[in-house]
């Protein structure tokens, strides 16, 4: 264990480091600093596909990936549901066949990159939240599985790991543009 391990800078400054760190995100279910990276990615390429999956995959009430700050969720506060709406609306008009003589008529807009900046300083402002946890438990001298505890992964671990993140999650993620989660376990 660490004092204080410093999780933005790892974030920004990327490499082995980084992918350890999500790595460990991953496997012990602490979804919450994954969807902050994938949000400041999302922020760099705003499209329709990559606001959706992460709404769907972190956000929406059945979500495989659902983070734990429900406060910031449907039901309790229904702001990004009512931005991410219009999104799918459009996104789903876009996947029609439209005749040529009609192309040009839809009116489609370009995803907010700042979509999911409100939820992203929510999440990092709480002090005694999963963030801060994560930033006390990480050592980044061990690997991700040397930091669970136990050095292993428990069943339900396990579980969302072959079930959940690998065959749903994971290939939603990098089908909609975030090439990057494609190394993390």
């Amino acid at each position: 264990m660490n004092d204080a391990f410093d999780l933005e800078k790892t974030l920004r400054e990327g490499g082995e480091r980084r992918i350890a760190l999500l790595r460990y995100c991953v496997m012990s279910f602490n979804m919450e600093l994954v969807l902050i990276f994938l949000a400041r990615e999302y922020r760099l390429r705003p499209t329709h596909a990559a606001a959706l999956a992460l709404y769907d995959v972190f956000c929406a009430p059945q979500a495989p990936a659902r983070i734990r700050s429900l406060e910031l969720l449907p039901p309790r506060d229904l702001r990004l549901a009512s931005a991410i709406e219009p999104l799918r609306r459009q996104w789903t008009q876009l996947q029609l066949p439209q005749p040529p003589e009609e192309q040009d008529v839809i009116g489609i807009t370009v995803p907010h990159r700042h979509l999911f900046d409100a939820m992203v300083d929510a999440l990092l402002s709480e002090p005694a939240g999963r963030l801060a946890q994560i930033g006390t438990e990480f050592d980044p001298a061990l690997t991700p599985h040397q930091n669970l505890p136990g050095g292993q992964l428990n069943q339900a671990q396990k579980h969302f790991l072959d079930n959940v993140w690998r065959p749903v999650v994971k290939p939603r993620l990098v089908s909609a543009g975030f090439w990057q989660i494609a190394d993390i376990e």
